[in-house]
């Protein structure tokens, strides 16, 4: 397939609407009569002449207030915005986008931030108006005339607006618009209200109301291939949810810079992706006449790194760009982050220099006393410092929609980073590394910290998803290695979310265990090597596509190299979030068994330092978070598929059921835990904070919810089970039933814990019998009620991540999604469960003599009757 040919017909398809909307201008000024090919006479009525310039073009731009020259000229004049265009620049594609640069209120939206992705779009002339169409670019093809007059047909550029031309330059090579209220208005396409609103992150519903008499035209540049217009937007914006309103008109002013890229003549060459490795697409739609059918073809997002000297580069020397990715530091962060920002962005060296690229990423500072630098403007790619009480960091990135050039990537770091640090260290590592049992981390390693949360945010600003497996293939005791860990870290990619080392022990950091992840992992050097790897224009497209493909074939039977896509509920427990190692069962005993060695020490640790005991109520809260992922950890091998994307002849299952010894270890792990939970109310602990209920109860309750809905899970896995005896959901049920009711079987008393036990599962299988009221629990655990156990992290799906789950169709660029049939009906399980509870209570009513036992007995049975009527 010839990828070389796609920038082509990209200018061939948008070049058609506009040459024909200029041939309009050049039309008689008379009416005319034409004979048809068939002889019939058709009448052109053609457009009126344009209308007598009130003002010359020298008079209207005589003595402006302000102007600016560039790749279009701009003027203010009696509270009016003149843009001068030339004619040149018709049909020209570029990027127009919106960047918050002021806010009064960051939680409606980030300063730095585009909320809306960029618009694709060019000028048209026509007539005595200046149209700025929007462009689409999704449907392509190859060199086939026929198809790409019908796309050009199917595929018209939508007007955005007209804009009369208020007047010509002499020789008509430029003509003048007034742009103020395209400017000066609130845009849907560039509206500064979007992806990064916090409000809308959390949930709240925010309308907004715009304010014309409280708005105007702020500061212009126009450059050589752009220029940013400064508007000064506000608005009276109400707040509110499902319950009420919480904010009714509250004013909100924005400075949004709009920015107009001129991008470049002539595409570069796209690289086709490949769904094994982990990079950001744009989709596109090809229609060929070789093939009967469209076809999807993904594009990898990635920068256009070409070599100075290509004869040096191709004997193997070490070459600078033509032109590198530069990224700026906000010269707002806290004194004591850009080093640590610095660094991390130049970092990112070592694997190009892999690839024989030398100098590729450079972080530099904003520049100071440049006129022609602005950070919100498009050509700038920046790290911002976002002031506010979030704890994350997200990278998103914008691409060239021809070809998914990357033209321009951010990255957006929270203050409470430096938060988030300081718990997950605590909560992972404090069992072995005195250092960070306190309330503030020592700088050196929230500077570390710092490094890791930027570096993986410019993995994602290079082009590279999240890698949700590459910490899997890891052995767990190898976790507590000096040799390896000094080598590999806790995962094989920066692009993982495997945080800190929390199956290290106490003396392990002692003996030389690392405890953080690694700079880059050898994942990343193949993904660096696979996107950026220089092809001379000599290559053609379709050699250039074996030789990276092969690249991938040749890691295929690597689970070192195996690319995990992000799933939203897991459904393979091999590519999960905040995980480490390849048994979650012995990973998680690790990591439970240091969650009650800190909760035993975490008032020695504290004493006081902690004066009014809200850190240790934090870090409590978070001992429970850290907790509920190690449950979820295990419990997504229950049932679970490995999946794994493929092409023919790859040493790899496309899909692979968990072994039936794996499911039954996560089961089992799950009850022993169900018995293991009193270490969470530790008195000591709590008798120091605030009243918090029975955090045992509610957890005991949703692991119970959860085990009962495995069944759906566990019927498909053995579904495609290559065992001879998978794990059935029969056993499932009768393993709990077992677990839950043994006391009970035996006309034993049961214990604190059994009744809790008995208590969810009598509502858990009422809930998902779907004959009382509720809905089916949750695939994962999260806390909610009662008591706070917030669960953070860096949330870059806001953005730039990708966040999956189980879908009807497999596409390989889906995220790991995988076609299975329709789960089934498991209505008649739970009521034959409920009936064989409602027989073993009506006898224990009768047997049992203690009082307390007898009622908690007759409880359930009241509960379950009442549901079977």
């Amino acid at each position: 397939m010839n990828y070389a040919s796609f920038k082509t017909l990209s200018l061939v398809t948008f070049l058609a609407v506009g040459t024909h909307a200029a041939a309009q201008s050049t039309e008689p000024t008379k009416k005319e009569s034409r004979k048809s090919k068939r002889g019939a006479k058709t009448e052109v009525v053609t457009p009126a002449p344009a209308p007598a310039e009130k003002n010359g073009y020298a008079s209207l731009l005589k003595s402006p207030q302000k102007q600016s020259a560039g790749m279009m000229n701009l003027y203010y004049k009696n509270q009016k915005l003149y843009m001068e265009i030339p004619m040149q620049l018709m049909e020209k594609e570029m990027l127009l986008a919106s960047t918050i640069s002021e806010i009064s209120d960051n939680l409606d939206g980030l300063v730095g931030s585009k909320p809306q992705d960029p618009l694709y779009v060019k000028w048209i002339h026509s007539d005595s108006s200046l149209l700025l169409v929007k462009l689409e670019s999704n449907n392509i093809t190859d060199n086939d005339a026929n198809i790409s007059d019908a796309l050009a047909k199917n595929n018209l550029g939508a007007i955005l607006k007209i804009f009369p031309v208020q007047a010509y330059n002499a020789d008509k090579s430029t003509a003048v618009i007034d742009v103020t209220d395209y400017f000066l208005n609130d845009i849907k396409e560039l509206s500064p209200f979007g992806a990064f609103s916090m409000y809308r992150g959390a949930g709240y519903r925010v309308s907004e109301s715009f304010k014309r008499d409280r708005s105007f035209i702020g500061t212009f540049k126009s450059f050589g291939d752009n220029l940013m217009i400064k508007s000064h937007l506000s608005y009276e914006n109400t707040l509110s949810n499902d319950k009420r309103t919480l904010v009714k008109d509250k004013p909100v002013t924005v400075v949004l810079t709009r920015t107009l890229l001129l991008l470049p003549s002539t595409a570069i060459r796209p690289r086709k992706a490949d769904p094994r490795i982990g990079v950001f697409t744009t989709r596109k739609t090809l229609f060929t006449a070789a093939n009967n059918k469209s076809e999807a073809v993904y594009f990898a997002n990635r920068w256009n790194l070409v070599p100075k000297d290509e004869a040096a580069f191709a004997k193997g020397q070490l070459t600078e760009p033509v032109q590198p990715i530069i990224f700026y530091i906000d010269s707002d962060f806290p004194a004591a982050w850009k080093p640590a920002i610095r660094e991390a962005v130049n970092s990112w060296q070592k694997p190009f220099e892999k690839i024989g690229f030398k100098h590729a990423i450079i972080a530099k500072d904003f520049p100071v006393n440049d006129s022609t630098f602005d950070p919100d403007n498009l050509k700038y790619n920046c790290i911002r410092y976002q002031p506010a009480a979030v704890a994350n960091a997200i990278g998103p990135s914008w691409v060239d929609p021809r070809s998914g050039e990357i033209i321009n990537a951010s990255v957006y770091a929270f203050h409470d980073i430096a938060k988030l640090l300081n718990n997950w260290m605590f909560v992972q590592t404090a069992q072995t590394d005195a250092a960070v049992r306190s309330k503030e981390l020592p700088q050196d390693l929230l500077m570390d910290g710092i490094k890791y949360v930027i570096r993986h945010e410019v993995g994602h600003c290079l082009g590279f998803m999240h890698n949700m497996g590459a910490s899997s293939a890891i052995p767990v005791d190898s976790l507590r290695s000096p040799s390896f860990t000094q080598k590999y870290g806790t995962t094989y990619s920066i692009m993982d979310y495997a945080r800190f080392n929390y199956v290290a022990q106490p003396g392990d950091y002692q003996r030389g265990v690392k405890l953080t992840p690694p700079e880059f992992g050898i994942y990343d050097e193949y993904a660096v090597d696979w996107s950026y790897s220089y092809y001379p224009a000599s290559v053609s497209a379709e050699k250039e596509a074996k030789q990276q493909a092969a690249k991938i074939t040749a890691k295929a039977g690597d689970p070192r190299y195996r690319y995990g896509a992000q799933q939203g509920i897991p459904f393979d427990p091999s590519a999960q979030t905040e995980d480490l190692g390849d048994d979650a069962m012995k990973a998680s005993n690790y990591g439970v068994k240091n969650l009650q060695y800190i909760m035993q020490n975490l008032h020695n640790w504290l004493g006081k330092t902690d004066k009014d005991y809200t850190y240790r109520q934090e870090i409590w809260n978070n001992i429970l978070s850290q907790y509920v992922r190690y449950v979820n950890h295990v419990y997504a091998n229950l049932g679970g598929m490995y999946v794994f994307e493929k092409y023919a002849g790859d040493p790899v299952p496309m899909y692979q059921s968990v072994p039936r010894a794996k499911q039954v270890a996560a089961m089992n792990w799950m009850l022993q835990q169900l018995r293991d939970l009193d270490w969470i109310e530790n008195k000591a602990v709590l008798q120091e904070m605030s009243l918090v209920g029975t955090p045992s109860m509610v957890l005991r309750k949703q692991m119970i919810e959860a085990l009962l809905q495995a069944p759906q899970k566990v019927y498909l896995s053995a579904l495609r089970s290559n065992e001879k005896n998978p794990l059935t959901s029969e056993e499932v049920m009768k393993t709990l039933y077992t677990e839950v009711w043994g006391s009970t079987v035996k006309n034993a008393t049961p214990n604190v814990t059994d009744r809790e036990l008995q208590k969810a599962y009598v509502s858990a299988l009422i809930k998902q019998s779907k004959l009382g009221s509720g809905t089916g629990a949750s695939n994962a655990l999260a806390f909610n009620g009662t008591f706070q156990a917030p669960i953070e992290g860096l949330q870059e799906e806001w953005a730039c991540g990708h966040n999956h789950g189980v879908t009807a169709s497999r596409d390989a660029f889906g995220g790991g999604s995988v076609q299975f049939a329709l789960s089934p009906s498991m209505e008649a399980t739970y009521f034959a469960a409920l009936k064989n509870c409602q027989t073993l209570l009506r006898g224990a009513v009768a047997k049992t003599s203690d009082l307390q036992t007898r009622m908690h007995y007759r409880f359930l049975l009241e509960q379950i009757e009442k549901t079977l009527k």
